[in-house]
């Protein structure tokens, strides 16, 4: 199956801070390094803790993972670039953002994006 979805990963040994992972996964993914936490950059805003469920896959079985969404913002957008090659990489405003996402959860975060927008 293939999505779109927001960038994000899972903590690392020792990680105790969501908002950390997410700001640490996101740099990783994107490849920006000036991303700062939306709507205000003096701190991060949570804007949804979505539980998903994961199939089961040869390295795990089905589980259950917690995502916590964060927004944030860079000046620099076109320069993202995909951590692999394999993978397709845009940043994108809310309202296109909306137009390609099929996740009714990733769904949901957008949409209280908008509404903080508007």
């Amino acid at each position: 199956m293939h999505a779109w979805l927001q960038v994000g990963g899972h903590g690392d040994a020792g990680e105790i801070d969501p908002y950390v992972v997410a700001m640490r996964e996101a740099e990783e993914e994107t490849g920006l390094h000036d991303l700062s936490p939306w709507p205000d950059p003096t701190q991060p805003t949570l804007f949804q803790v979505a539980i998903v469920p994961v199939p089961a896959s040869e390295r795990e079985p089905a589980h259950e993972h917690a995502d916590f969404r964060y927004g944030l913002a860079t000046h620099t957008p076109h320069a993202a670039t995909p951590e692999s090659p394999a993978v397709r990489l845009i940043w994108l405003e809310v309202e296109p953002a909306l137009s390609i996402v099929a996740e009714d959860n990733l769904r949901i975060c957008l949409q209280r994006i908008a509404e903080m927008l508007s």
